[in-house]
Order: C-alpha cells, then structure tokens, then sequence
C-alpha cells in the first residue's frame, strides 16, 4: 500500500499565520545584520545563558545581532504499543520521523526575539495508520517601529495537547492517541509608550489572540474543537519616577468568544493604586476600583487589593499581591532565589483563566522556560539556555510534562508550582512540581469539556530530570515524571514515565541521541465516553540531527 503524507484538516492555518506575522516583523531588520556562525562544541546550560557573547566563543554567535541556524533531524522509533492498547492488544510498530526546521534569533537593534519552527512528518511502518504531519512553533518578537515610542509584539505557538484531562495520556505526540490535538496560538500586540509631561508616563496597549485546535477526538474531546478569539485594550498611567509616594490608574476592557459554545464573556475595569517605597528594598500597594463583569449576569461591583515587592538582593525576590472579585478573590505570592548552583521559584496564585495555556500542561521546553524566566529575563538568551539544557538532558523540546485538557469557558484556577534546578560543573538536576484545581465560571454547557462534567477538577504532577555530562562530547540524563488527574463524579487518571537518554556530539553541527522510555498508565474514569483504557508502553529511540 503506498502510503503518503495526510494532515489534519487546517493544520497549517495559523501557523503560516503567526510565520507570516513574525517574518513580516523580521523583514523591518536590517539586510546587514543577517549574518550567523554556527556552533563549535557541545552547549552546556551555563554557556548556553551566554549565547551571543564574545565570552563564549563555542556558542552559537553573531557579532550583528542575527543568528539564522537551519536544521533536519530523522528519528526512528520502536515501540511495542503504538495505539496505547491493553496489553492483550498490543500493536508493536516502527515510527519515522524526518523533521526540518529552522531558527532565527536577534538580541539587538529594532527587532529581537525568536523565531523557531519544525514540520515533523511521521511515517507507520509494520501499521496500517496512515502517515501525517505535525508542526512546532515558539515564536516571541518584539519590534520597536518608533524609537521609544511604538512597539509591537509578536507571539506564536504550536503544540500538541490533551483534549480531556479524562481521556487516554501519553508523553509523546507520535503515538497514536485520539485524546490529542495540535493547538495553535498567535498573538498580536500594539503598544505606545510615551510621557504626559513631567506628569506621568503612559501605556496603551491593545491585545489580539487567536486559538484553534485541529479536528478529531474521540467521546468527549469530539466536540471539544477550544476554539477562541480573545481581544484587549488597556491603559496604564503611572506617577513620575523617583517618589517615595506615586500613584497609577488602570482601565481595561476585554471580550472573549468560545467558538465551540458560543459563550461571549466581557470584563472592564478601572482602578486607581497608590504605591509606597519606603526603602530600595520595598515597594508597598493598595488599589480600588470598579469592574464590571458577565461570568454570572451582567452586574458592576466594587474591586481592591494590596500588593508588595521585597527584593533585598539581586537574587532574592518576594511578590505578592491580592485582588477582590466578586465572582471569586484572585491572589499570587511567588518567591525567587538564585545561588551560584541553584536555583528556586515557588508560586501560589488564584486568577481567572480565559485561554487553554495554564490548564496544567506544558512541553518541556515550555517548562523550562518559566524556570528561567527569573534568572534570565531576555527572551533570546533565554531560549538558547533552555535549548542547551535540553540538548545536555537529551530531551526533545515538544515532549509533554503535563495533562492538561481544552476548555470552551472561563476558569477559576488556583495553582502552586515549584521549581528547583542545581547547576554543576557536569550534573544538571531539575525538579519540577505543580497542584492545580480548576473550577468554572458560570453555567457550562453541556459537552463543553471536562468542566461540563465536574465542578471542580484537580491536576498534580512532577518532574524529576538529571543530565550528566560524560565526556566533553556526551552526556547522559534520566527523566522520571507522574502526573494525576481528578475530579468528583468523573474519577482519576494518573501517568508516570522514565526515560534514559545518552547524546553524543559527532561534529560541530551534528548530534545523535539515543534512547529508551517506559510509560504506564491507570485510570479509574467512570464515564465510558472519555475513551479512556489503561496501558503499558515501551520504546527504543535514535535520532540524528544536523544543524547547517
């Protein structure tokens, strides 16, 4: 049977929209920066944060600003149940992966961010499912269109995600698993920055997103498609810096629409805040205003809060803030440390969730990045430090961390995360864990996801990840994750995986990785419509990649 590429229905559409977007943006670039040398030894992550420097003349480095790095990657793949079955009906199959991508990266002049995309393109051999394609997508730039003045955001993203929290789970997006969908994000925002005099400063801002999935799914996920439009407009006027006492004032108006259940929600505000700074250390806030919202009726109430920062070193910080709601009080504490080894990040946070992102799923490099958010806050720098832990973790970029689920409503969600990562001279150590429990805003619909089902759902889940670094061209690491999902009238799910991978440098601009992963999975899901069955998989892994 002769057997060809066959995507899912729009699978190209916003991610030849955010390519578009974000190359239009690059092309304002000056022709003379377009200039890149590629990298001459293995990325360690602390090199990795000095990409672009003349510190570290292995990295991958342009003296103009521009680094353009095309790629191929092949990977083959033996695993012993491709369709995730129980183990009577295991199906063992090969998987061929042929994936070309490219990056393009600037961390100066008008435009600076990151461009990066990979096409993979999937091949069954020893199976009748029919070959396909899946995208990758990480796009962040920012382009500077008057000097200090006009600005514009870019972001984009593509990724595969789980459609029901309920449904069938698995680590990797090239088994085949009806509980996955490809999502697509692309965001665009406007912005002016400017002054009143020697009044005040200002910001107007406003905000457009678009999010799709593609078709599919079974039971549940079916007709769970977590299509969503979302736009804001904002100002924010802030006092003259330097005051001990300052003051700021805050208007928003937001809208977003649920493609799926029609469910159009509007939110606007205007808040006054009063800041205090009774020390360098020390910035204290309150605020009060009025809000008027629709998760529950129209109706307009009375909002405010308090908010603090207390940074009494360059790498200790402590945030906390607190706002009344009437449909539900929002708060987030969070703690920073960084050492000379190690580094710390702890959140708890309650907020409204309009959008799919915070549901308790993220890929590892998605993962990774919130963890250096922190320690390295441009966002280029950035990703060729998490890019190059990765590549000394031997993990792939898009592999899921969590099980998270697609919804057609506004959320409540109040989460705790917490991050630790020590850094040596040839181990790397991350620790990763989060507790979430999701609840909705108003009625949901029915069949508009896991919330139409139970009212509350809960997510736990860590990562345990350790990368040694053998010998100046190889290094090894072994990953351990358990997610768990429940929620009352439903039932649970729980996931754990381990994978062992050993990378090894070949060239300058070549790598090869080398792997094994077992995953099982239980649940205990009452509803026979979720689709949900319990398994065991285990697979082989080897990839070569070469960079041009």
């Amino acid at each position: 049977m002769t057997r060809a590429f066959v995507a899912r229905r729009r699978p190209l559409s916003l991610a030849c929209l955010a390519a578009l977007g974000a190359l239009a943006v690059l092309a304002h670039a000056p022709a003379r920066g377009q200039e890149a040398a590629q990298t001459g030894g293995q990325a360690g992550p602390q090199s990795g944060a000095q990409s672009g420097t003349d510190n570290n003349p292995g990295a991958t480095t342009s003296r103009k600003g521009w680094v353009i790095t095309p790629r191929v990657a092949a990977t083959e793949t033996w695993t012993d149940n491709l369709s995730l079955a129980p183990d009577a009906f295991r199906d063992r199959a090969f998987i061929t992966a042929i994936s070309p991508g490219i990056s393009i990266s600037s961390d100066r002049g008008p435009v600076r961010g990151v461009f990066d995309y990979t096409l993979d393109g999937l091949v069954y051999l020893k199976s009748d499912r029919s070959a396909r394609l899946q995208n990758q997508l990480n796009t962040k730039i920012t382009a500077e269109l008057a000097p200090q003045a006009l600005y514009v955001d870019v972001a984009g993203n593509i990724s595969q995600q789980s459609i029901s929290a309920f449904g069938q789970q698995s680590t990797n997006s090239q088994l085949d698993n009806p509980n996955r969908t490809e999502a697509r994000t692309l965001q665009v925002s406007p912005y002016w920055r400017g002054t009143l005099g020697q009044l005040a400063t200002f910001e107007l801002r406003a905000i457009g997103q678009i999010r799709n999935t593609s078709d599919g799914g079974s039971g549940l996920g079916a007709s769970s498609s977590g299509d969503n439009k979302e736009g804001t407009v904002s100002l924010n006027i802030k006092g003259p810096q330097g005051r001990a006492i300052n003051w700021g004032l805050q208007a928003s108006t937001q809208r977003v629409h649920y493609d799926n259940t029609g469910i159009d929600n509007r939110t606007t505000s205007g808040v006054g805040s009063l800041y205090w700074i009774p020390d360098v250390d020390w910035t204290l806030g309150v605020n009060a205003g009025a809000e008027r919202s629709d998760y529950f009726g129209k109706e307009t109430t009375s909002v405010y809060g308090a908010n603090f920062r207390w940074t009494p070193t360059p790498r200790t910080q402590v945030v906390g803030d607190w706002q009344h709601h009437s449909y539900g009080n929002s708060h987030n504490l969070s703690v920073e440390h960084r050492m000379s080894r190690i580094s710390l990040r702890a959140s708890n946070s309650q907020s409204v969730v309009t959008t799919n992102a915070p549901t308790g799923q993220g890929t590892n490099y998605q993962l990774l990045d919130l963890q250096f958010q922190a320690s390295e806050p441009d966002p280029v720098k950035r990703d060729q430090l998490v890019r190059a832990v990765l590549a000394l973790m031997g993990l792939q970029p898009d592999a899921i961390t969590g099980n998270g689920f697609i919804s057609n409503s506004a959320m409540l969600q109040r989460r705790t995360d917490v991050a630790v990562s020590w850094t040596g001279p040839r181990l790397v150590a991350t620790l990763a864990g989060n507790d979430s429990t999701t609840s909705r805003l108003g009625v949901a619909p029915t069949g508009s996801g896991d919330l139409s089902l139970t009212d509350r759902l809960r997510q736990r889940g860590v990562t345990l990840s350790l990368g040694y670094r053998l010998t100046p061209l190889a290094s090894s690491s072994l990953t351990y994750s358990r997610q768990h999902s429940s929620g009352a009238g439903v039932g649970s799910t729980d996931m754990k995986s381990l994978q062992a991978n050993v990378a090894i440098r070949l060239g300058p601009r070549t790598d090869a990785n080398l792997g094994l992963r077992h995953t099982t999975y239980s649940d205990g899901v009452f509803l026979a419509t979720l689709g949900g069955s319990g398994y065991r998989e285990n697979a082989l892994f080897a990839s070569l990649s070469q960079r041009f």
